[in-house]
This record gives structure tokens, sequence and C-alpha cells, in this order.
């Protein structure tokens, strides 16, 4: 297994779901790694440096219309993650290397090369909805519509090479297509959703309790890095224009730098200022919260979402990308924008009944998800397949 993630990322990362995964099929006893940024040495990192200013240096000149400085940066840092992967898995002697990335599959397809005599198969998860090229546009690196047409034919020649291709929904699979021009859908390419979580249980007592919340407020929840595709400002504009008996606090769950949204919370008046935490126990703060929200504005999944689901939380979700199609009628979905999201959370905390009703409707469909084994039975057999075509 090959992401690009940091040790940090993968507290609300695809650590995440990846984790229980490669857990479950070294239990099988197959034989799993996991690679992530960590794992790269200071050399390689100074290699990659290096050829970020040099390339920014160049490429810079060309078109102030991409911002090529961010883009080299999310390439190179993937493309060294494919390098390793072919180091690694040519001496280590695996069969398989899975890519979490289509661009780290491109860098380990290339640095393949180098190695004539191995025998690898190789094949991709793409995690957002649509296309990775789309992806980065979306979490704030500017592209014009030439470097937008080279990104996406590399990313289109990288799945169609592929061994095997994997969405966690139906949806995002099939946005994945349109969005490269691939019709109809190969034989090898799979949906095939995340596992339902493993969560903490505690009595919403005793997690206030841990907590120290009081039960003077209404808590609202959000969970998720604090990135331009979570839309955190949006919701902090939508929790400004709230109204109830009890005071309301926002809570959010997530990695980055905070210092922009408090300084929003507070130039909108929020009477409580928003509490930002990180933990590994997520099941913690869902027991303790009134109401969980997902303000994002893609999602080719939303683990979070389903997390809250199982905890029997009520959730509203904007309605993007595989949110509809993992939560279903178990969370009150709304528009991704302020009005629909500020109504969408007043309707819900007004509505004692209805949170109810939403947080059982919920908790009833995580119940009947299907579980790691399951999951792990999907990919094996993916596996499989591909070492023998």
């Amino acid at each position: 297994m090959v992401t690009r993630e940091t040790r940090s990322d993968q507290r609300y990362g695809l650590g995440r779901s990846l984790m229980p995964l490669v857990e479950e099929l070294r239990r099988r006893g197959i034989r799993t790694g996991y690679l992530c940024q960590a794992d790269l040495g200071q050399r390689a990192l100074s290699w990659q440096h290096r050829l970020q200013r040099l390339f920014s240096v160049l490429f810079g000149r060309v078109n102030t219309r991409t911002d090529f400085s961010t883009l080299l940066q999310v390439l190179l840092e993937r493309i060294n993650m494919g390098r390793l992967a072919a180091k690694l898995a040519t001496a280590q002697h695996y069969t398989h290397v899975h890519c979490h990335d289509p661009f780290i599959a491109a860098g380990l397809r290339f640095f393949l090369r180098f190695y004539p005599d191995c025998r690898i198969v190789w094949g991709v998860t793409e995690h957002g909805f649509g296309c990775y090229a789309q992806a980065i546009h979306e979490d704030g690196v500017r592209m014009n519509q030439r470097t937008m047409r080279v990104m996406r034919r590399w990313e289109a020649h990288t799945l169609l090479d592929a061994s095997w291709v994997i969405a966690p929904t139906r949806n995002c699979l099939q946005q994945i297509a349109d969005d490269l021009e691939i019709s109809p859908l190969p034989h090898n390419w799979h949906d095939v959703v995340h596992a339902c979580p493993a969560l903490n249980r505690y009595s919403r007592e005793d997690a206030r309790n841990r907590l120290d919340w009081d039960d003077t407020a209404m808590y609202v929840l959000s969970v998720g890095r604090i990135a331009p595709v979570k839309q955190f400002p949006l919701l902090i504009e939508a929790f400004a224009q709230l109204k109830h008996t009890k005071e309301l606090q926002l809570v959010i769950l997530g990695e980055g730098d905070y210092s922009a949204l408090q300084q929003q919370a507070r130039q909108l008046g929020l009477a409580r200022e928003i509490q930002f935490a990180v933990t590994a126990d997520i099941g913690l703060y869902l027991s303790a919260a009134d109401l969980y929200v997902s303000a994002s504005a893609s999602e080719s999944f939303g683990l979070a979402n389903l997390e809250a689901l199982a905890a029997g939380i009520a959730a509203v979700c904007t309605a993007v990308g595989g949110v509809p199609e993992v939560v279903g009628g178990g969370a009150f979905l709304v528009k991704s924008d302020v009005k629909s999201l500020m109504e969408g959370m007043q309707h819900m905390l007004n509505d004692a009944a209805l949170r109810e009703s939403i947080a059982r409707k919920g908790k009833t469909r995580a119940d009947a998800w299907p579980d790691i084994t399951a999951i792990a039975n999907r990919y094996e057999i993916i596996y499989r397949q591909a070492a023998t075509n």
C-alpha cells in the first residue's frame, strides 16, 4: 500500500480506512507493507526539493495562469513515492503494489522500467470524486486549460495501464470515467466501499464528562483535515446564523492551521470560540455531540459521515459526490451553500424527534454495512485476478 500521507495525515486521512484492511490482510498471512512520506529518506527529500525549485523557475516563466510551484510540489512528492515503491517492492520481492493516488502510480510505472527482470502487478485507488486532476484543482491548485488537459491525459493513460482501478462508490467510478472520457467502464475497474469503522462506544453522559462538556450548550461536531474542499469557512458562516434557546458550540476535529477559521469566527461574533481538537478517539466526540455536520464541497465516500451514522448521532451532510450513495436516508442532505446548510442545521437542532429519527435510520444503515472481512475478500479476489491476467 502506497500513499503520499504524512504520519499526521493518517489520523484523518486514508489511514483510517486502509489500516484495518492492512491488518486484515496480514491476519490472513498476506505480507502487506504500508509506505507513506515518513518512509522517504533525507536524501530523497533533498532531491525532491531541488527539482521542485529548478522546475518552478523554468515553468514559472512559461505561464502565470498555472500555479506551477504548487503543482510541481504535488506531483514530485507523489512521483517520489512511486520511485520508493518500485525500489522497495523489487528489493523485498513484493508481488503487488497498490497505489492510492494515480500520480504515485505514474511514478511507479516509470521507475519499474529500471527493473526489467521484476514482475510486479500494480493498481490504483482513486480517492477523490472524479479524476485526480480535478481534485487538485478543487484543493486550490490553479491550472489553465492546457495544463488540465495534459494532466487528464496522463492520468487516463496511467489508469488504463493499471491491473485494477478501485473507487469507493459507483458514482465516483463513473465520474472518473466521464472526466477522463473513458467509455465503457473497463472490466478491471471496481467500486469497493470502505468497511464500516470500529468506534469506541460511550454513553452521552460519560463522553461529556470525559470531554468536560456541559449541558448548557448544544454541541455541533464536524470532522476533517483543514483544507479548502472541507469548506469549514462555509460551515462557520452558516453556524453563525443559527438561533437556539441554548448556547451553541462548534467543535472541529482536524489537523491544520486553524488561525484563519478562528479569525472568521471572531469577526462573525460567535458567542463561544470554536473548539479545535486532534484525537484518535473520534467515537468519544461523536458520542458526546448533539449534531454532526459535513459541509464538504466534494467527497468520493466520506468516511467520517459513515462513522457518524455508526455512532448513532443525527447528521447533516452536503449532498455531494458519493455522499448520498453512502448515507442513503441516514443523514439529512442539503445543498452546498450557506443558506441550505444553515436551514438544515436549524431544522435539526429545533426538532429533537427528527434528530432521533435520522440517527436511528443512520444507525440501522451502518449496522448493515459490510465489515472489514467482507471488504478484504473483495480486495483479495481483485489481487488474485490481477496476478493471473
